[in-house]
Parts: C-alpha cells; structure tokens; sequence
C-alpha cells in the first residue's frame, strides 16, 4: 500500500515544474477575460430561462389540471343536488299518494259505518242484541 502511495505521489509534478508550466502558458488579455465571463454570463442566464420556462409549464400545467378537477368536481356536486332533488320530490309524491290513500280508505270506512248505523236503525233485530243465552229457570228432579 505504501508503495502504490508513494508511486502516486512521485508523479505528481514538483513547484517548479507547475511554475514554469504557468509561465509558458500564453496570458489572457482583459478582453479575453471579459469575454469568457461573458460567455459563462450568458450561458448561465440561458440555463436559468430554460429552468423558468420548466417551472412555468409545470405550474401552468398544474394550474389547468386543478381547474379541470374543480370543474369536474362542482359537476358532480350539481348531479348530486340534482339527483337528491328527484328523490325528495319522488318521496313526497309517495307521501301524498299514501296520504291520499288513507283518506280515501278513512272516508269508506265513515261511510261503512254510517251504513251499518242507518241498517241497524231500520230493521227490527231478530234476535235480542245481548250476548248471554236466555234464562232458563231450574225445575227441581221429579225424583227429588
């Protein structure tokens, strides 16, 4: 291990050759500077437009896909209000039919009974209207 490190560090190059390597490389003008700052300038603007038009489709998109549910939404919102109101009135159409019903059936039965009222008042009852058998006095046995 010691070797592989040392081997490493043999090959990296020593101050002076990194100076000279410096000193021959050619110098920059200031133009030279302002234009590669430029560049970097104008690439990282680029970049960061691509990024604001990312974000601005994906908030447009969002923005169109909660206005579609909350379109969707207040749609089933109407059907349910429409659908409870069917029921209601289909409700109170029963509880008028069945009310209708009864008075109707009250109404026959009043009548039955005034009927029976006005039979009972003319007609002479064969039979006596209590309901014990008549009395039968007792005879004693003959035997007795």
């Amino acid at each position: 291990m010691e070797e592989t490190s040392a081997a490493n560090f043999s090959s990296l190059p020593t101050p002076s050759q990194r100076l000279s390597k410096i000193r021959r490389r050619k110098k920059k003008t200031r133009e030279e500077v302002f234009s590669d700052i430029m560049e970097v300038t104008r690439k990282e603007r680029a970049h960061l437009n691509e990024w604001k038009e990312v974000v601005s489709t994906y908030r447009k998109d969002a923005s169109e896909c909660e206005d579609r549910r909350d379109t969707r939404d207040e749609r089933w919102r109407q059907e349910d209000r429409q659908e409870d109101q069917r029921w209601r009135q289909e409700d109170q159409r029963w509880r008028d039919a069945t009310l209708g019903l009864l008075c109707d059936q009250t109404d026959m039965l009043r009548r039955l009974v005034e009927l029976q009222e006005q039979q009972q008042d003319y007609r002479v009852p064969l039979q006596p209207l209590y309901s014990h058998p008549p009395h039968v006095p007792h005879l004693p046995h003959p035997d007795v």
